[in-house]
């Protein structure tokens, strides 16, 4: 992977282009191989003048060929960059990672995994976006299962050129068919990449406040994943005195919370049902029913299900051994379910804020109000 910190970069990918265009070469059939265990990945294509073509993939498990089609990735592709048949996942089948770029000046990287379902005895896909930056396996705490170390891409020219753009820390985990965000797990890390980031800025800041600028940005990222938000804040205020700082703030302000950088103080966390992994409560839907919202508190974890066999609701204590598993009643309000004259309701409480609390009522008397922490949804 490229460093972030590589302002020359742009001008080798330049000069590379033009040296591709002054040398034109017939189309040249390609075969990459690669195995772990019973699996063995065979990633065959045309190398063009320009742009790889006729791209193909064919997965062989013990010996059994289970995947073999043309890949048509939907962010298309223009050059190979790797094929690795490794464990992503507590799962102990390997994974099939494709890695391919689209082309151009310096954009864009991206992966395409397949992981076995063991049910369908098939495998299914999912496609990564890296951007400009790449990424490298690391396996950060130890576990046997690598991490994605990257740097979010969304920063590319957010406050400053390509080449002037700095980019925080970004660590990925695949689970369960899914990439997942995991970089607040990591808060070591996260120091150290802001820490870079100022000295970063104090480089650059005099003679090139553009490469400065960019630099602040995502040290004030790194900043609200630390959870000092208050302190990043009064730092890049005191540091930066361009004529433009008003505008650069606010702008700043309304990119950390459009990227999900910021949270509004009190405000419930939202999160996809994608970057969920599903364990313990959460795959304990009755027949019939899937998950549809999730969420904790506290105190509890709780799991809204929905389907042909109707709406439930399960909690569970983070203290004890408590567990809860009541069903919907008509008549009863929204989001709210019954076990006897007990009912547990999520919701705002009726109000505009964005807040999201779990309610216990028994007839007109609440037992219990927590707010709600962290919700997973569709």
């Amino acid at each position: 992977m490229k460093s972030k910190f590589d302002l020359g970069f742009i001008f080798s990918l330049a000069l590379l282009t033009v040296g591709s265009v002054c040398h034109p070469h017939l189309a040249m059939a390609k075969t990459e191989r690669a195995e772990s265990g019973k699996v063995r990945a065979e990633f065959s294509y045309d190398e063009a003048e320009y742009c790889i073509e006729n791209l193909k993939l064919k997965v062989i498990r013990d010996g059994q060929t289970l995947l073999e089609q043309p890949l048509s990735p939907e962010n298309g592709a223009c050059r190979f960059s790797g094929l690795q048949v490794r464990n992503l996942d507590a799962n102990p089948e390997p994974e099939v990672i494709v890695d391919l770029y689209t082309g151009g000046a310096h954009c864009c990287n991206f992966s395409v995994i397949y992981r076995y379902d063991s049910a369908r005895k098939e495998y299914t896909s999912v496609e990564h976006w890296w951007g400009n930056t790449g990424y490298e396996f690391k396996d950060l705490n130890q576990d046997t299962i690598p991490e994605f170390n990257s740097y979010d891409d969304r920063f590319a020219y957010a406050f400053a050129s390509y080449a002037g753009s700095s980019y925080p820390l970004q660590i990925w985990q695949y689970r369960d068919g899914k990439m997942v965000d995991i970089t607040r797990s990591y808060p070591e890390l996260i120091y150290n990449d802001a820490y870079q980031l100022w000295q970063r800025y104090s480089e650059y800041k005099n003679e090139y406040p553009e490469v400065g600028r960019g630099a602040l940005a995502a040290y004030l990222a790194d900043k609200y994943l630390l959870g000092q938000s208050e302190d990043g804040w009064q730092r890049v205020r005191q540091a930066y005195q361009e004529s433009d700082r008003e505008s650069f703030f606010a702008d700043l302000r309304k990119f950390l919370q459009e990227t999900g950088y910021i949270i509004t103080a009190g405000q419930t966390e939202f999160y996809q049902l994608a970057q969920l992994e599903r364990m313990g409560i959460y795959n304990k839907c009755p027949q019939g029913t899937r998950l549809n919202t999730a969420g904790e508190t506290a105190n509890y974890r709780f799991a809204l299900c929905d389907g042909d066999g109707g709406e439930y609701y399960l909690g569970e204590s983070k203290n004890s051994s408590e567990s809860i598993t009541v069903k919907h009643r008509d008549g009863d309000p929204d989001d709210s379910f019954r076990r006897g004259d007990t009912v547990y309701r999520i919701g705002n409480g009726g109000g505009e804020s964005a807040d999201m609390y779990l309610e216990v009522w028994q007839g007109n008397r609440q037992l219990l109000r927590e707010m709600v922490q962290k919700v997973y949804r569709r």
